[in-house]
């Protein structure tokens, strides 16, 4: 069994200084679900300058799924999810340059198992993928032939 590919940052005080030295207070925070991750123990915080765009992410969330911080007012609650051994916080940024091709070869027969299913493809190679983040949740753009689908990208490789 491999060890699962985690793309994203851990979220620590020397990350959160420097979004508060960019002025960027708002942080929306919700669970995140992700091979290796407990459930219910993980977290992602995607990180907003303006409050409306902040506020427009957080009305897009489920009830109970997160919520909007503001940093200057809520900064203790952040740093207490970043000390507490029994979450993990991490911040909707990526550790590596190439994350997308790393997620992509290391959930490959996922994916791949989960397009055959729902989309007739049979090779990897016969689509492009494009990953992106959507209100705090990763998305698979794929396309084949003239025919594009978005898929929550957790949906394809559990």
């Amino acid at each position: 069994m491999s060890v699962p590919y985690n793309p994203f940052e851990l979220l620590n005080l020397p990350l959160i200084k420097e979004l508060l030295r960019k002025n960027t207070n708002f942080l929306v925070v919700q669970r995140l679900q992700w091979p290796g991750i407990p459930n219910k123990k993980g977290f992602i915080a995607t990180p907003y300058q303006q409050q409306k765009a902040a506020r427009e992410h957080e009305q897009k969330l489920d009830s109970n799924e997160g919520r909007m911080i503001d940093l200057q007012f809520e900064l203790d609650k952040i740093l207490a999810l970043i000390e507490s051994p029994k979450y993990l916080l991490f911040l909707n940024a990526y550790r590596d340059l190439d994350w997308q091709d790393k997620i992509l070869k290391h959930y490959q027969k996922n994916i791949l198992s989960k397009l055959e299913i729902s989309t007739q493809i049979q090779a990897i190679e016969d689509v492009s993928i494009d990953l992106s983040f959507k209100f705090g949740k990763l998305t698979a753009s794929i396309q084949f032939g003239e025919s594009i689908q978005e898929f929550g990208l957790l949906d394809l490789i559990k």
